[in-house]
């Protein structure tokens, strides 16, 4: 038998990482175009040096695959497979760089940035709206949508255009501009100061509706506008956090949409202070879709498919049609679209009967968003979710099991959950903003019982609302009472000079972040190995000794006392 074969032989498919360098170097690359292609630029040169690196970079990386490609060595087989995925590598790289790279180019001559280069422009634009709007992160206007370009007038010509931008409207116009539909207006274009966006229109007016939103946008905008009714029924809390955890959208910054009145009466300096100690407490992250919304409402789907014994493709099928269904109600976010993917791949394996595999499925998502969207590779929030996911995948069964020995095994898993979640994670928050949450982990812990239970009731609620009101609020209110909790946790844990730690900011920040993280999992891992050592086996003795774990002893002595009370004869007569 083969090394080769011998290798395969001990392959396993749930511990495959071959396809993470792939993602990483590709992420890595397409970031680099985008900050060579804005550093070339700002310059003043017209293409810049960007595309010259690119004809120098082809030629080399095929002759270096060719030489791969050729070598030999002892370890035969072997050595062409660490050759054949140093060339995926590259080819990742590759890819990622030149769809990087030749987006950026198409952006910075298009039309709209063009215009936006020479300064603030009046202009006349027709868009096609991505996003319900929400409120406005400027104090000139009151709401902001995020859309796409599809021509842009000036001076009476008319010239198509396809670049991203957000256009800040005031009453009653913001109400006009709803998701999916296609308007033109009128506005200020300039570029964006700051933001995902390249592009702003400010002061946004005249605007006219040239196609309304679709049929399924439609029946969204009715849902989410019917559950805010009711939503704006709940106490204080209840109004800014059950939308948060349901859509997506904290309470205070959603807008009423046509002939819809605002009788929410959100107090913003409350629910300002309110999501201050969300973050400085570390749970934020739980009013922003994610995966976990997903997982929900597939457990659910799984479970009435497993009540009724409906077979297995069309189980993959329902829960398919409950991922798109959700991520349509919910508010657009980078997130969103990266839970959305990986929960459409979980759903394709179920369909073929293959186990799904989460790193691989990461991977893959991740490079085809950077493929089919390169802009991706800036946005903080899909770094953020994709870090997250990460985390768990690598690390989460690891660390539950080394708390298992002296936690409870259901506050063993949460912990773990949490903290694996957040070690990539941190290093990225740092670059947001230089501040660490000290109660991030006991919050999280604390809280997690009663998010799926507010979460679920809350998409309940949402899908009820606009037919059964009345069962609508009654389980928004239910949410809300899981929302209280979150509440106080936040205001006792996120309040005070103590619940955050000042940090270095920038690459250095985040850089100081990983190596206090690396001495930790040293640490851990060293003290791991001593207790283990203290743990084995004696000659002549079989087994090992407890002395390591007292939570498996309590455990054990637990189960022995209740079988004997079980066991136990009682004498009536004495």
């Amino acid at each position: 038998m083969s090394r080769r074969d011998q290798w395969s032989e001990h392959e396993q498919g749930s511990k495959d990482r071959r396809l993470l360098p792939v993602a990483l170097l590709g992420w890595s690359s397409s970031f680099l175009a985008h900050v060579v292609f804005s550093m070339v630029m700002s310059e003043g040169a017209h293409m810049g040096l960007a595309p010259i690196v690119v004809v120098v970079l082809v030629p080399v990386l095929a002759f270096t695959g060719l030489v791969s490609s050729r070598l030999r060595g002892p370890g035969g087989a072997m050595l062409m497979i660490r050759h054949n995925g140093a060339m995926v590598c590259v080819a990742a790289m590759l890819a990622c760089f030149s769809t990087a790279l030749t987006y950026d180019l198409m952006q910075w001559n298009d039309v709209s940035s063009v215009l936006a280069r020479r300064g603030t422009t009046r202009v006349t634009v027709r868009l096609h709206v991505t996003a319900p709007a929400v409120a406005s992160d400027r104090r000139s206007n009151d709401c902001q949508v995020d859309a796409m370009l599809q021509s842009v007038t000036e001076n009476h010509v008319v010239r198509a255009s396809a670049g991203r931008i957000r256009v800040y409207a005031d009453q009653p116009d913001c109400a006009m501009l709803q998701q999916d539909g296609v308007y033109q207006l009128d506005g200020m274009l300039m570029p964006a100061n700051y933001g995902g966006r390249p592009l702003w229109l400010t002061d946004a007016g005249d605007v006219h509706r040239i196609r309304a939103p679709n049929v399924t946008f439609h029946l969204v905008g009715v849902m989410q506008r019917a559950f805010f009714v009711q939503t704006g029924k709940l106490s204080d809390q209840g109004k800014v956090l059950v939308p948060g955890l349901t859509l997506g959208i904290l309470g205070q910054d959603y807008v009423p949409m046509e002939d819809q009145p605002d009788e929410s009466g959100i107090d913003a300096t409350y629910a300002g202070r309110l999501e201050d100690d969300f973050r400085r407490s570390g749970i934020l992250h739980l009013m922003a879709v994610s995966g976990g919304h997903l997982a929900v409402v597939a457990a659910l789907v799984r479970t009435i498919c497993a009540f009724f014994v409906i077979p297995r493709r069309i189980t993959a099928t329902l829960t398919a049609l409950a991922y798109i269904a959700l991520s349509c109600c919910m508010f657009p976010s980078d997130s969103v679209s990266r839970a959305l993917l990986m929960g459409l791949a979980g759903a394709i394996c179920l369909f073929l009967g293959r186990r799904g595999q989460a790193l691989s499925t990461l991977c893959w998502t991740t490079l085809g968003v950077l493929l089919a969207k390169p802009y991706m590779s800036r946005s903080f929030g899909f770094a953020l979710s994709c870090a997250a996911v990460l985390g768990i995948v690598l690390f989460a069964d690891r660390i539950t099991d080394w708390l298992k020995v002296i936690l409870p095994q259901f506050v063993a898993q949460a912990a773990g959950m949490t903290i694996a979640a957040q070690l990539f994670t941190l290093p990225l928050q740092v670059l947001i903003e230089p501040e660490l949450p000290v109660f991030s982990i006991p919050a999280n812990l604390v809280v997690s019982p009663v998010v799926g239970f507010a979460t679920l009731t809350g998409l309940a609620s949402l899908a009820l609302s606009w037919i059964l009101p009345d069962i609508g609020f009654a389980l928004a209110w239910l949410s809300g009472c899981g929302t209280a909790i979150m509440e106080v946790v936040s205001s006792h844990l996120g309040s005070g000079d103590h619940a955050i730690v000042p940090w270095t900011g920038g690459i250095a920040g985040a850089l100081l972040v990983l190596a206090v993280e690396s001495i930790c999992a040293c640490t851990v891992w060293l003290m791991h190995r001593i207790a283990r050592h203290a743990g084995t086996s004696e000659r002549g003795m079989p087994g090992r000794r407890l002395l390591i774990n007292p939570v498996d002893r309590l455990r054990m002595w637990g189960e022995r006392t209740a079988v004997a009370l079980r066991s136990m004869h009682w004498d009536a007569g004495r």
